[in-house]
């Protein structure tokens, strides 16, 4: 079995070794992590450019980075900096949260990471992110939330060809229809007040 089959057979059985943990210094996937709130959807995609074998170095890295994931909705599949910047970062240390746990680096070297941060606000209702037909990489998808969009689980391993389940973008009431609520509630508060006030002077009226 070779080491790539071997992990992608432990993150199968994810129930049965947790935290998943990948062999070596070697990183042979790319690590993202996702949060969706309010509409919007965060990414942050992190290469292992100095312990994976399929990226040379830095620009390696990056290039893996800016194409390895995909936006599909309706039919349609868009890259993610056909919607919103990539921000590249170098950092020297996984997410302590990551649902892994990474060897140290060799001789007490610091990792060499390269992070892409990307945000967008979403204008579609339902999507899914795919990794592309053909890609070298695999990603190990993982969320801070109790559990990823569509799954019960925290984490997924993304393979070539493969998408998340479908992701449900809930949206906050913007302020302009709250100000239209509000504007309604207050007229109709007036209305209903000047309707009491004339029957009371109606039936004082009345009485005299």
């Amino acid at each position: 079995m070779s080491h790539r089959s071997l992990i992608l057979f432990i993150l199968a059985g994810g129930a049965v070794m947790a935290p998943l943990f990948a062999f070596g210094h070697a990183c042979e996937f790319l690590v993202a992590r996702l949060e969706v709130k309010n509409g919007t959807l965060q990414l942050e995609i992190t290469a292992d450019y100095g312990g994976n074998p399929l990226l040379a170095d830095e620009a390696a890295a990056r290039e893996a980075l800016r194409k390895i994931l995909q936006v599909r909705s309706k039919g349609q599949g868009r890259t993610l900096e056909e919607l919103s910047p990539l921000k590249m970062e170098r950092r020297t240390d996984w997410d302590p949260q990551a649902p892994t746990a990474f060897a140290p680096a060799p001789d007490g070297q610091p990792h060499q990471l390269l992070t892409a941060l990307w945000q967008w606000r979403a204008d579609v209702a339902d999507l899914t992110l795919a990794v592309p037909e053909g890609s070298l990489h695999d990603v190990l998808l993982w969320t801070r939330d109790e559990h990823l969009p569509g799954k019960q689980a925290k984490w997924m391993m993304l393979i070539e060809g493969e998408s998340t389940p479908q992701i449900s973008i809930s949206r906050p009431a913007s302020w302009k229809w709250l100000s239209c609520i509000a504007f309604i509630a207050v007229g109709l508060g007036l209305w209903l007040w000047r309707k009491s006030h004339t029957s009371r002077l109606s039936f004082s009226a009345s009485l005299r």
